[in-house]
């Protein structure tokens, strides 16, 4: 279907002051997938809407700006924060450059401390009694070395080898 030179430039101008597609295609009563099918048919037509899309989003951005500034400067007895918010979100979306209000809600303490309602299990209970080694290899022995009454005479230094051997306690 072929659209009218009438119905192109209705298209272009509620374009330029709505920013949307779907707006220029029901104030000239057609589709949006006829605008796009006339986009693909007609390059001039096509950058005439982008030109229209682009200037749509600047005066939505304008108009979004607009009413956080009267907000602002003259604010209502009860503010609509809905309304509020909607343009902030509007003016963030369009307006290069535009950052909307930021506010830290809580505080984050780096010192973390973790507590679990699981108590957590005690292993060296749970395992069963260890088994010990004996130690392998060479061992030096001091051995002392007393007379028939009793008396000290000396040490002496004895290597026994032992082999490894697990036993139970």
């Amino acid at each position: 279907m072929r659209i009218t030179h009438d119905a192109k430039e209705t298209v272009i101008e509620t374009i330029r002051v709505h920013g949307t597609m779907k707006a220029g295609a029901e104030a000239a009563g057609v589709s949006v997938r006829t605008l796009n099918e006339e986009m693909r048919r007609s390059a001039i037509f096509k950058r005439r809407i982008l030109e229209a899309r682009e200037e749509g989003k600047r005066n939505i951005a304008d108009n979004a700006i607009d009413r956080i500034k009267e907000y602002a400067f003259n604010p209502p007895l009860k503010t609509d924060r809905n309304v509020l918010t909607a343009a902030i979100a509007l003016a963030n979306a369009y307006e290069p450059g535009f950052r909307g209000t930021t506010t830290v809600q809580g505080k984050i303490d780096h010192d973390v401390r973790v507590r679990t309602a699981v108590p957590r299990p005690n292993y060296e209970l749970l395992d069963n009694p260890p088994k010990k080694m004996l130690q392998s290899g060479k061992r030096t022995k001091k051995v002392k070395i007393v007379d028939e009454q009793g008396n000290y005479i000396g040490t002496q230094t004895v290597e026994d080898v032992i082999e490894g051997k697990v036993i139970n306690e």
